[in-house]
């Protein structure tokens, strides 16, 4: 029974140390900003979705924007040459040890052509949820307005977030819609 226990115990070290490397990186956004978005915040439940998709692990936030990009023109070319329409872009964000854990992929019904892994997201009960408008260069403002209210609501992140990209059409992004999705449980 003590094993056991040893094993609950060690398991719970392992997931509050993964929440607060992720909340010590939160504090530096706020730090580095000094402001936080105002964006309507909403709480609903994620439905499964699976991915076709691959990943990275980049060291410090800054090397995201040069990661994610890629990640789905990798993903997109190999879809479009299988045949496989191009639906709903989403990437899943997770803190590790090694750093920053991206997916990025697109929703899809039925298996992964080879070169890419499918992946199945779960459901999720609970997150808090909000809308970025416009250039990814300020979708840390809006990453903290969820964090924030989502600790003003009594919750804790219980899992990876996830960008929905609504739209993401134009170069300069300026008509870009991103759903920041965080699962959440009560703290």
């Amino acid at each position: 029974m003590l094993r056991i226990r040893r094993a609950d115990v060690e398991r719970e070290q392992r997931t509050a140390s993964a929440r607060l490397i992720d909340v010590e990186r939160r504090l530096h956004l706020i730090e580095k900003e000094h402001a936080m978005s105002q964006i309507e915040i909403v709480s609903k439940s994620l439905p499964a979705v699976r991915l076709a998709a691959r990943g990275a692990v980049v060291a410090e936030q800054p090397e995201v924007a040069g990661v994610v990009g890629p990640l789905f023109d990798a993903v997109g070319d190999i879809l479009t040459s299988a045949g496989v329409r191009l639906d709903q872009p989403i990437a899943q964000y997770e803190m590790t040890e090694d750093g920053l854990r991206i997916l990025a992929g697109y929703a899809i019904s039925s298996d992964a052509p080879d070169g890419v892994d499918a992946v199945d997201l779960p459901s999720v009960p609970v997150a808090i949820c909000g809308v970025h408008l416009g250039s990814m260069d300020r979708i840390g403002e809006s990453w903290q307005a969820v964090h924030a209210e989502m600790i003003a609501r009594g919750f804790s992140p219980s899992g990876p977030c996830r960008e929905v990209y609504v739209r993401a059409v134009s170069d300069d992004q300026q008509d870009w819609v991103t759903e920041l999705q965080q699962p959440v449980e009560r703290a």
